[in-house]
């Protein structure tokens, strides 16, 4: 009999929806979002999944309520918790910096003088940064809207995670440093690593044929028999496309192969010089090398 295995991943936030996804991407299908369901189950009680807050996640996992995890990098070091970290994620992905009033005349973290105060979420990392810079500062600990904190005098400088700066610049804030890169990553229990290590290969195994699968596409086109020896410097990364004939013609061969996302553009013009036709680009759900 299979043992149970617990996922858990965040409730809310800019980690949740594409956590859901991913679930749904290997088979686990999550409820819809107006469902207060924090745990569900599949596959008659195998798998379950658990909805946490994102910052809760690393203890759950270090204390075994949850076999797996997804959060992020920066509150795995956040809250220092021993947990293994399995892979990681193509979501999620910020940088934990350090900013400060457009009018400041900082313009380098370590221009911070002593005895300024720092509002932020992750004091514990905030804390390590500035003493590793020589600094002595006070840290204002908050949960949410760090942004404002030096609009309404309660911090100097503030320490936050941001994507593309967007935010802070709304908010008349300038970087100033570079604390840490996040990204999602997946996270496991210690001794259910040790124990459920072939149910874990499985999901991770899974998870990693959706990763790759997002990142390339299925390209089928019908091009000149002629043209097939110069085929492979043609298609830039394909590996061994699938070469079929036509029925009825002797002139043109049907080409199956996986191509990068990002060439994808390039290589339906190279078909169309070459005289293909017929070319289909299709998403790939999985992929498995």
């Amino acid at each position: 009999m299979l043992t149970l295995m617990r996922i858990a991943i965040p409730n809310k936030g800019r980690l949740s929806q594409p956590a859901v996804k991913l679930m749904n991407s290997i088979g686990l299908p999550m409820p819809d979002s107006g469902s207060r369901t924090l745990i569900a189950e599949f596959r008659k009680g195998r798998y379950q999944i658990l909805l946490a807050r994102a910052q809760d996640i690393p203890e759950f996992i270090e204390m075994g309520v949850a076999d797996l995890g997804i959060t992020g990098l920066d509150l795995i070091l956040e809250t220092g918790m021993d947990v293994s970290k399995v892979m990681e994620l193509d979501f999620g992905r910020c940088r934990l910096v350090a900013a400060v009033p457009e009018e400041s005349k900082i313009m380098n973290a370590s221009e911070v003088k002593d005895g300024s105060t720092v509002a932020t979420a992750f004091p514990q990392l905030t804390k390590k940064y500035f003493e590793k810079l020589g600094k002595k500062v006070k840290i204002a600990g908050v949960t949410g809207a760090t942004e404002v904190a030096p609009k309404i005098g309660l911090a100097d400088v503030i320490t936050d995670l941001t994507e593309t700066g967007s935010t802070l610049k709304l908010n008349h804030l300038r970087e100033v440093g570079v604390m840490l890169d996040s990204v999602a990553v997946l996270i496991a229990n210690k001794e259910s690593l040790e124990k459920k290590k072939e149910r874990i290969q499985e999901i991770v195994s899974a998870i990693d044929s959706v990763i790759g699968a997002s990142k390339k596409r299925y390209l089928m086109a019908n091009v000149p028999r002629s043209t097939l020896p110069n085929l492979e410097s043609l298609l830039p990364g394909v590996s061994g496309p699938t070469i079929m004939d036509i029925i009825g013609r002797k002139d043109m061969v049907a080409i199956h192969a996986v191509v990068n996302e990002d060439e994808v553009n390039g290589i339906i013009a190279i078909l169309k010089d070459i005289g293909g036709t017929g070319i289909l680009i299709c998403p790939i759900e999985r992929m498995v090398l």
